[in-house]
């Protein structure tokens, strides 16, 4: 059992080293060996739900690596190869072994292989051969190319955006794992989508992604077979990105007419995922006049999400927040280690003139400057609360809470999105009590938010997380695909 993780944002600046892999953030760090056995706990991680089902059945480990790092730019070739090299050589020493479980994300690009994770599957084939079954978990974001499917025996991947079911996922792994032992390997069908879907209208809570999928799990369910769906990364540049249909059935002929189907279905409601936005202004505007009946009103900065490899410094709605008055408000989280550093140097209750945020992309945009009180400090260490991060054990670095305009600033030393009420009571703010509270996040605020807010505006601000994809170049996707609705996607040499 193993785990190489990463999402890759085509679009952001800078290669991804081994440090991100090596760091711990709301995940362990790498574990290597028996440091993969215990370093979970409850977290709802995929391998975490695997090692829980694995233990119950008796089964025998042999943990190898694991490692994650956060949504950022490519991978870089050593780094990818080190990882790799790693594994495969504790999988050698391992051997024989009866079967093998990956958690994987699906959608990592390297500067040497575009579809890495089809990359690390095959090689991981090459040492066990052809008869051992071999079971992945990704991320429901993965982009899934036909490399993937043929080098494992099955992948099944989250089934909620925001991802409260990765534990389970892992579980499910384990199961499908366990039929296999006793011979049992099921035919394929791949189908891959000819459009991207705007990670904003991928959640499964009310979208038109949730009528999708129970109606193609529905397929599968009275043909009998499994159904897997992924609704892919649209900002990792590759040439399966996009949303795919996998259908895993006894015989051959069932999988492609499920596939068929499901693929249909899917077509019949493309014109559906749609994404509504507003600038800061307008936002901060219309929050203003809004009758707060019930708890805040959210401010979604998703090009700024870190969780899709945005910075998490910029400070378009700062700026619009507090130029528009806004009061009983805050925004989180904000990555800025020198400002957090100054802020513990200066201590609670003290002033200091700040020049916060936009350092991670010179030219694009200014820092906010302006004075501001240093109103709670944190060490960063603290554990999830909210459904998607319950558990996670968070070490963000030195955090504080400033007081700007009179607003609440959360300023971080790590880039974490704002999926968590935690990340804001760790330096003094109750997210309900505010009025209106801006999160730089996607979707996964949903898991912890939703049930405090009295409503959501999606803001168009400055960022890396490009919410529409017709907004940018892509170089290696295939050719047909278009955006969802019809946009046409641009294509560069």
């Amino acid at each position: 059992m193993a785990g190489f993780l990463h999402e890759t944002n085509s679009f952001a600046h800078g290669l991804t080293g081994l440090r991100a892999f090596q760091a711990a953030d709301a995940w362990p760090g790498m574990l290597r060996g028996d440091e993969v056995l215990t370093g979970f706990g409850p977290a709802n991680i995929a391998i975490a739900g695997f090692l829980e089902t694995a233990k119950n059945k008796g089964w025998q480990m042999a943990p190898l690596l694991w490692c994650s790092a956060g949504p950022s730019g490519v991978v870089e070739r050593g780094t990818f190869e080190t990882v790799v090299a790693d594994l495969l050589s504790r999988l050698e020493q391992a051997m024989p072994v009866d079967a093998v479980f990956l958690d994987l994300h699906g959608a990592m690009v390297s500067e040497a292989e575009t579809d890495a994770d089809g990359a690390l599957l095959a090689r991981v084939r090459a040492v066990v051969g052809p008869d051992v079954p071999v079971v992945a978990a990704l991320d429901f974001h993965a982009n899934v190319s036909v490399r993937m499917v043929t080098e494992a025996d099955l992948l099944t991947f989250y089934r909620t955006y925001p991802h409260v079911d990765i534990a389970d996922t892992g579980q499910r792994a384990a199961e499908y794992l366990a039929t296999f032992l006793g011979g049992d390997r099921p035919m394929k069908a791949l189908r891959s989508m000819p459009f991207l879907l705007p990670l904003g209208t991928q959640d499964t809570i009310d979208g038109p992604l949730a009528a999708v999928m129970a109606e193609i799990r529905e397929l599968g369910h009275a043909a009998g077979a499994i159904v897997e769906i992924a609704a892919g990364f649209p900002l990792a540049d590759t040439f399966e990105a996009g949303p795919a249909v996998l259908v895993y059935a006894r015989e051959k002929a069932v999988a492609e007419v499920v596939a068929d189907e499901a693929a249909m279905a899917f077509g019949r409601r493309e014109n559906e995922f749609s994404l509504k936005m507003m600038s800061p202004r307008e936002a901060v505007a219309v929050a203003q006049e809004a009758k707060h009946r019930h708890g805040p009103l959210l401010l979604i900065d998703t090009q700024d999400n870190p969780g899709g490899g945005a910075t998490g410094d910029t400070v378009g709605l700062l700026r619009a927040m507090i130029e528009g008055g806004c009061r009983k408000a805050a925004l989180g989280v904000l990555f800025d280690p020198e400002t957090a550093q100054q802020a513990h140097k200066v201590g609670v209750g003290s002033d200091f003139v700040v020049s916060l945020g936009a350092e991670s992309q010179p030219g694009q945009e200014l820092p906010f400057k302006g004075r501001a009180k240093v109103v709670a400090l944190g060490d960063g260490r603290f554990t999830g609360t909210g459904p998607f991060y319950h558990g996670c054990d968070f070490s963000l670095g030195p955090m504080a809470c400033l007081e700007i305009g009179g607003m609440r600033v959360v300023v971080s030393s790590v880039r974490q999105q704002a999926a968590d009420q935690a990340m804001f009571r760790h330096v003094g703010v109750e997210p309900a009590d505010t009025k209106i509270l801006a999160l730089k996040s996607s979707v996964h605020y949903r898991a912890d938010f939703d049930a405090i807010a009295c409503d959501t505006i999606i803001v168009k601000s400055p960022g890396l997380n490009t919410a529409n994809p017709a907004d940018l170049t892509y170089r290696n996707l295939r050719p047909g695909v278009r955006v969802a609705g019809g946009d046409l996607i641009r294509r560069g040499a």
